[in-house]
């Protein structure tokens, strides 16, 4: 990590939590209707289960990563400049539909991969599951015929 971004990193002011979720749920407002659910439901059920946490390295982890990844939708979500699209740029439901360039989130590093535990390369392998089933229009149902 270079030291201007290490330095950014510590300068960055976090939200408090109550904020931080409300952001994260609006900006889900520009997501495809599958993403948005599926998205709303993991942030609902991570903010919940980390409610009673005290340790405050645990704390500023857990509200940093969640305000990056904030940052990252809010600049996918954007809309984008009228040469690029016809839709109307203030209407969140045309701009759900426009997939960054990219592709939606990042790539994880593999220094993080190899920092995570098992129970958490777990959660990251069902997410991602999840996804691909949502993006390709698959359901339980079909799964159990």
């Amino acid at each position: 990590m270079t030291r201007a971004r290490k330095a950014a990193q510590e300068a960055k002011v976090l939200l408090a939590p109550i904020p931080l979720y409300r952001q994260i749920l609006r900006v889900h407002r520009n997501l495809p209707p599958a993403m948005r659910a599926m998205g709303d439901d993991y942030v609902k059920s991570e903010f919940h289960r980390h409610k009673d946490t005290d340790n405050p390295v645990h704390i500023i982890g857990f509200i940093s990563q969640w305000q990056e990844y904030l940052e990252t939708l809010q600049k996918q979500t954007a809309p984008r400049p009228q040469e690029e699209s016809s839709a109307p740029v203030q209407d969140h439901l045309v701009r759900s539909f426009n997939t960054p360039k990219d592709g939606w989130g990042k790539r994880l590093e593999n220094s993080l991969l190899e920092k995570m535990s098992d129970e958490q390369l777990g959660q990251i392998y069902e997410l991602r599951t999840q996804i691909k089933k949502s993006v390709h229009g698959e359901d339980d149902q079909q799964e159990k015929k």
